[in-house]
Order: structure tokens, then C-alpha cells, then sequence
């Protein structure tokens, strides 16, 4: 591997023996490899590959503009957050590329209001309190003042980066689309759910990955025609709510749902409901 740039003490852009470039990270990487020289890789702590990676060059231009103090902060508050949960490692470039301007625009006294903070504390709580502890941390290690706006962008970026894509897009889309779909539970129903519920919690599990299912173009097969049948004549009021969501959807993403998705959507509807109403039936 050959050194090609030294972006700071620890990191420095590289290629190997591939002619792949990729950014190496290691304590002191900068004095045991000089550019052109190669570098010996058992010093080498991470790696993040930028081949085919379109914004790799505004990644290695983000590093070199920033405090390395910064870059360090920002790697450790990463690598608590791998401890619960399963993220990607470009999450290193885009997080530091969005705190390099979160942190400028606290110097400059610009505050920008998060207008999905409450959905983002809802729907993905392990996130969040990860975000909430990354703003402590950079707020004690750094001598900065972000506020708790912050912990939901950040989280954000946690979110999206257990996705397969990696559509920050997409990340938005999929937590607005939560929220609009559990009011369209609560107003059919004339009612408020509580969070709390186990039904509750497996709800909004399955709404994740139903509509990241979709967003992605995967779609389910047709239901058992006897079973659906006997939800939408057992559960009418369900079956209405499932509907209206799958016209909602249709609208948001251009897509048709399967019966089979409508079914799964009922029964989840229906568990949640009879817990509301303390219904002890079972489907």
C-alpha cells in the first residue's frame, strides 16, 4: 500500500496494490509513512474504501479542512454507537461532513429547528439517545454548545446508516411516512396508542421494514384468498385502515401492495387495537 496524501496525524489517503484508493486511519499513521513511500499496514486501525464512491474527493477535502481534535471525537462517538448498533463505516464521512457544518453554524449563531425531532424520538429511540450522547460528547470534548435538535440529525445518520442504500432521502421519507400512517390508526379507531405496548413496539418494527420493503421495490406475494377473506369479514374496521394505508402509500410511492401485505398490516392493526380496547382475544 502507497501512501498518495496525508490528510492528518491519523489518516492518510492511499492506494494498495489494486489501484484501489481508500482513507486508513492509525494512531500516528502520518510519521510512519511518507507520501510516495509504503506503509506498512500493521498500523493501520480502519479502513474506508472510496472506489466508485462519488463523493469520495469531497470526503478527503471535509478531513483536510477539519480539526484532527474533531475527527477523533467524531470516530470515538461513532464507535460507542457500533456498540448497539450494526453501521456502516461511511457513516465516518457523511456524520463528519454534517457535524464540520453543524459546528460552523453554531460559531455563526445559526440554528436551524429539526422539524422531525419527534418523529425521529418516536419511532427510533435507540438512535436517538445515541444521538443525545454523541451531543454530549462533542459538547464536553470540543467546547461547543449544540443542542438536542442535533441528537435527531444525528440520529438520522444512524438510522440510515443500517440501510442497505444509504438514502438519507429515503430515511426522511420512511419517518414521515410512519407518523402519517399511525395517525391514520389513531383517527380510524378514535384513539391514542400507547407506546409502550409490545403490540406497539412490533407495529412499528413492521411498518420499518414494510416500507423499506417497498421504498426498495420488493414486493410481497398474494395472500391465501380464504384467510384474507375471513380478516376482512372478521375485521372490517381494520381492513378500512389497511386500505386507507395502501392508498396513502400508492400516492407516496407509486406503488401497488399485495393482499399479502394488507393482510399482515390487519392482523398487526387488529393486535394493537384489542390491547387498546383490552381485549384478551387472540387472532
Amino acid at each position: 500500500m502507497k501512501v498518495i496524501k496525508i490528510l492528518n496525524n491519523s489518516l492518510l489517503l492511499t492506494k494498495d496494490e489494486q489501484g484501489q484508493e481508500m482513507i486508513v486511519m492509525g494512531k500516528g499513521l502520518a510519521f510512519k509513512g511518507k507520501v510516495g513511500e509504503r506503509l506498512d499496514e500493521e498500523h493501520i486501525q480502519k479502513r474506508f474504501i472510496l472506489q466508485n464512491n462519488p463523493s469520495a474527493q469531497a470526503y478527503v477535502r471535509t478531513i483536510e479542512n477539519m480539526p484532527e481534535k474533531h475527527v477523533n471525537v467524531i470516530n470515538k462517538l461513532i464507535t460507542n454507537a457500533k456498540e448497539k448498533l450494526s453501521l456502516d463505516d461511511q457513516i465516518f464521512f457523511t456524520l463528519m461532513d454534517h457535524l464540520s457544518f453543524a459546528i460552523e453554524r453554531w460559531k455563526k449563531g445559526v440554528a436551524l429547528q429539526n422539524r422531525m425531532l419527534w418523529e425521529i424520538q418516536r419511532f427510533h429511540p435507540v438512535e436517538f439517545e445515541l444521538g443525545l450522547e454523541a451531543v454530549q460528547l462533542l459538547n464536553l470534548e470540543l467546547g461547543v454548545e449544540l443542542p438536542e435538535e442535533e441528537a435527531g440529525n444525528i440520529a438520522f445518520h444512524f438510522v440510515n446508516a443500517q440501510t442497505h442504500e444509504q438514502n438519507m432521502e429515503r430515511t426522511m421519507q420512511s419517518v414521515k411516512m410512519l407518523k402519517d400512517i399511525f395517525n391514520l390508526i389513531q383517527y380510524t379507531f378514535d384513539m391514542q396508542l400507547n407506546k409502550n405496548s409490545i403490540h406497539y413496539v412490533r407495529l412499528v418494527t413492521h411498518l420499518q421494514f414494510f416500507i423499506q420493503r417497498l421504498q426498495e421495490g420488493r414486493l410481497g406475494n398474494s395472500a391465501k384468498d380464504f384467510i384474507f377473506q375471513h380478516m376482512v369479514k372478521e375485521h372490517p374496521l381494520e381492513y378500512k385502515c389497511a386500505e386507507m394505508i395502501k392508498t396513502y402509500v400508492q400516492n407516496m410511492l407509486d406503488i401497488s401492495i399485495s393482499n399479502e401485505e394488507l393482510l399482515y398490516l390487519m392482523i398487526h392493526i387488529a393486535r394493537i387495537v384489542q390491547e387498546e380496547q383490552g381485549d384478551d382475544g387472540r387472532l
